[in-house]
């Protein structure tokens, strides 16, 4: 990959030497937690289409599958994705694919009505990108939780400053007020923030608009 940002392929690097022991070490059963609490936030239903953008080893796929058509995951690290595929054996509605969320998410226009990033969008080279396939990707009246640590914590703030010249990987993490904008540069709407951990993290959500013509036809059957 010639052109490939060095910053991904230390994350790549990263994540595959974390693949084996992910959801198991310390770390990332807290990392669990936030995200089952952003999971919680979309409200998952029967006729959902679930798409988690740097899914790891799957723990939000394996937990969507049970109650929605569709959860598909997508991680950056082919040993993460291995990871995935292995422990989700025997979901047939769970699916994993390889790729670089900035780099333009590998699905079609509107092909989700759920999408989910947790604690990896402070990994991506291309964050203005990433967010604008994200709400390509989601369909109308869908919905998106983006949550990440919160750099308007002090302690977050000088944590973020270490880890951008300390580890290779970490590009940066955005306040949730950023991340609130883009979305709505997107053309997302129903913006709203919720911060947790004193507020060291952030879930930021948000939901794309149905068509005008969709919405004022809902109106006249009510």
């Amino acid at each position: 990959m010639a052109d490939e940002d060095p910053r991904t392929g230390a994350a790549r690097t990263h994540f595959d030497r974390w693949s084996r022991s992910y959801e198991r070490d310390r770390s990332s059963r807290k990392l669990g937690e936030i995200q089952r609490r952003a999971l919680a936030r979309l409200e998952l239903g029967d006729d959902d289409i679930f798409l988690d953008v740097g899914c790891g080893t799957g723990a939000a796929v394996r937990e969507a599958a049970g109650s929605v058509a569709r959860a598909v995951g997508l991680d950056l690290s082919p040993g993460m994705i291995a990871q995935a595929r292995e422990r989700a054996a025997g979901l047939a509605n769970a699916e994993f694919v390889e790729g670089d969320a900035g780099a333009g998410l590998p699905f079609a226009d509107g092909e989700f009505s759920a999408v989910l990033c947790t604690t990896a969008f402070h990994h991506f080279t291309s964050q203005r990108e990433a967010i604008g396939e994200i709400a390509r990707v989601l369909a109308p009246e869908g919905r998106v939780v983006i949550a990440d640590g919160n750099p308007l914590h002090p302690g977050v703030f000088l944590l973020d400053r270490v880890l951008r010249v300390a580890q290779p990987s970490h590009v940066g993490l955005r306040s949730p007020r950023w991340l609130a904008r883009r979305l709505r540069r997107c053309g997302l709407r129903a913006v709203s923030i919720e911060t947790i951990w004193r507020g060291a993290f952030a879930l930021t959500s948000a939901r794309k608009p149905a068509p005008r013509g969709i919405a004022r036809l809902g109106r006249r059957r009510s």
